[in-house]
């Protein structure tokens, strides 16, 4: 006991260091009147300094300053500026910042907000006294507030207090414990669900040992225990993966007799769990602990001479291997099942039960049989057009199928018959041809198992071609559709590069197989566009790589007025995507009067020393952009002064 009133005094030692509802922030610019508290707590600011423009953000981002900007808003100027209430539970970063003329200055604080949660006190009659505890991980309140119902004063006990021991003078009366939790002078108490309550016997508060009454796998990631616990005591429910784990604590129960939990994000395909329930005794530190139940790592595979099953039998009492509903096998793994057909898909599970007599059972594993005819397809087949004569095929394997080799069927016409290409030992394969740019060619594969056997065709997939045309100033793609994907497709994307095969911009489709861009204000005059299929498995088709590049574009105006007004003054070459420039002009006998090899040059109206009569002149362009095309034009204009 003197030890435990010891602590009760060091945690009451410094409640006196902080002033109620005044705590500065990191760097002393303002103070707040809370620093925690329960839902719909009002945190209130107040600033230690009046210069510059305040602005306030109640939920900053600090590991980034600059993303506040849309938080901060107006100066904070009304008293309600300087106030906000926070409804949820979390932790909140306030950021000041102070505008000054040329700098700005930056100041925050965390505030905690606590979801409203119920204390709970764990009881353990000791003999003699009575053992309080609660969970101080699991709890949110600094002090609690017990009134131990048998006339004497309530007593404050901070949480570093517990456990501590009572000693009721007639442990068989039944008395009603009260226990009021409370924030210390930092935080706000309004928190309504703080005050536990229980009517018990000081005598009938024993210690026991949780227990696990069932065991469920639910999915490939989760499975479900069912477990009967003391409602005196606190436990822990723990896990351990494979049976070299270590136990770790996943939860606390508190207050319950009967619960459901469900373990979650679990690999149940590779691992096997093992689940228990500890708690620690107060009276002589002994750790009472519950059966164990594990899960069922089950695997099966189609092998050469059968199917192979396997699981984790040595954990279990007994085990029964069933087979489409039937128990084939009774006793240890692995078990081989030699009594199949090749192709034929069977469905297997394992009921297995634990020394405790609990009933584990695995989830069903569906195994096609390797050794006849397969049924299974190859449905998802993906084109990859890698040049003018070059086609890569990349396709997805059904589970479960070892095929010794995989055939590659093509059509030149989507209404022919099917020819075979050649054969492959992988996944995937290049088909040498030609045309890949200007026309579409048509894809199947299947796959010889080891019996021989050859699986049936049933994916077409085609090469995407993708065709372009212009009209005025809008580019129009078009491709056909892409089937290599059947039900599983997802999207279609259109990507544009630069000529260094930097992604420019990227579109998603849906299923629309058009897209129209509008180049009248692009920079870039050559560009590399190429559309991909993508399915919902991961693979994706791509198209031909089609090149397009804008042409130059220039013009020479109809008129010019030399007249020294500053307007029109010249006449010259106006155009886009213009690497080089000859612009020469004629009088009406043909006689070149001037020449220029710049845009920025152009015909003032003057022929040596004098002006050039008005009239009508003619004019010859020649222009090449950056990639070495020519492009010329011819007209006349008037000079007009």
């Amino acid at each position: 006991m003197k030890k435990i009133i010891l602590t009760i005094l060091i945690a009451f030692c410094c409640f006196g260091l902080w002033a109620q509802g005044s705590f500065p922030s990191e760097n002393g610019l303002f103070t707040v009147n809370y620093l925690k508290g329960c839902e719909f707590t009002e945190i209130e600011v107040t600033l230690n300094a009046a210069t510059g423009t305040p602005f306030l953000c109640f939920d900053a981002d600090l590991s980034d300053l600059a993303s506040n900007n849309d938080c901060f808003g107006n100066p904070a100027q009304t008293a309600d500026d300087f106030r906000f209430t926070y409804q949820e539970a979390g932790i909140y970063n306030i950021l000041f910042l102070r505008q000054l003329s040329n700098t700005q200055v930056y100041d925050s604080i965390t505030i905690e907000i606590i979801e409203p949660s119920t204390p709970y006190v764990s009881l353990s009659n000791c003999g003699a006294e009575l053992i309080l505890d609660l969970d101080a991980q699991q709890e949110r309140f600094d002090f609690y507030t017990v009134d131990f119902g048998d006339g004497s004063a309530p007593q404050e006990y901070s949480i570093n207090a517990f456990p501590f021991s009572y000693q009721y003078a007639d442990p068989t009366q039944e008395y009603l414990l009260t226990v009021t939790g409370s924030l210390n002078n930092t935080g706000n108490n309004n928190c309504g669900s703080n005050i536990f309550t229980k009517t018990f016997i000081p005598e009938d508060q024993n210690e026991d040992a949780g227990a696990i009454n069932r065991i469920e796998i639910l999915s490939e990631n989760s499975f479900e225990i069912d477990y009967e616990l003391n409602d005196n005591q606190i436990y822990q429910l723990q896990l351990k993966q494979n049976e070299n784990g270590n136990y770790q604590t996943v939860n606390t129960f508190s207050g319950e007799e009967l619960g459901t939990y469900i373990f979650q994000n679990r690999n149940l395909d590779n691992n096997f769990y093992c689940a228990r329930i500890i708690t620690v005794s107060q009276c002589n530190g002994d750790e009472l602990i519950s059966n164990e139940v594990c899960t069922i790592r089950f695997s099966a595979k189609a092998e050469l001479d059968g199917n192979l099953m396997d699981w984790n039998h040595f954990i279990f009492q007994n085990s029964e291997l069933l087979k489409n509903g039937e128990v084939i096998h009774t006793g240890n793994a692995p078990f081989l099942d030699e009594n199949v057909l090749c192709g034929q898909s069977d469905l297997y599970q394992v009921i297995a039960t634990d020394a405790r007599g609990i009933e584990i059972v695995s989830l069903p594993k569906e195994i096609t049989a390797i050794t006849g005819s397969p049924s299974i397809p190859i449905s998802q087949i993906a084109t990859n057009v890698l040049s003018d004569s070059e086609l890569e095929l990349t396709w997805e394997l059904p589970q479960g199928l070892q095929p010794e080799r995989f055939v590659i069927y093509k059509k030149r016409n989507l209404n022919d018959e099917f020819f075979e290409v050649d054969t492959s030992s992988n996944t995937t394969y290049v088909d040498q041809g030609t045309a890949f740019y200007d026309r579409i060619f048509y894809y199947s594969i299947a796959y010889v198992n080891s019996c021989g056997g050859i699986s049936p065709l049933y994916t077409t997939a085609p090469n995407i071609l993708l065709k372009v045309s212009q009209k005025e100033s809008v580019i129009n793609f078009v491709w056909n559709s892409f089937t290599g994907f059947d039900s599983l497709f997802s999207e279609y994307r259109i990507v544009k590069y630069d000529e260094n095969m930097n992604v420019l911009d990227e579109n998603i489709l849906g299923e629309d197989e058009f897209y129209n861009e509008n180049i009248a204000q692009s920079d870039d005059q050559l560009a590399f566009y190429q559309v991909e299929a993508y399915s919902d498995n991961g693979l994706i088709a791509y198209s031909n790589l089609l090149r397009y590049k804008i042409p130059s574009s220039f013009f020479v105006p109809t008129a010019f007025t030399p007249n020294q007004n500053s307007l029109n003054e010249e006449i010259k070459v106006v155009g886009k995507f213009i690497e080089e420039v000859e612009f020469s002009v004629y009088n009406r006998w043909g006689t070149l009067i001037f020449r220029s090899n710049s845009l920025e040059i152009g015909w003032d109206g003057y022929l040596k020393n004098r002006p050039a009569p008005e009239g009508t002149y003619s004019y010859i362009v020649r222009v090449k952009d950056k990639y070495g095309e020519e492009y010329f034009k011819s007209g006349v204009f008037n000079l007009i002064r």
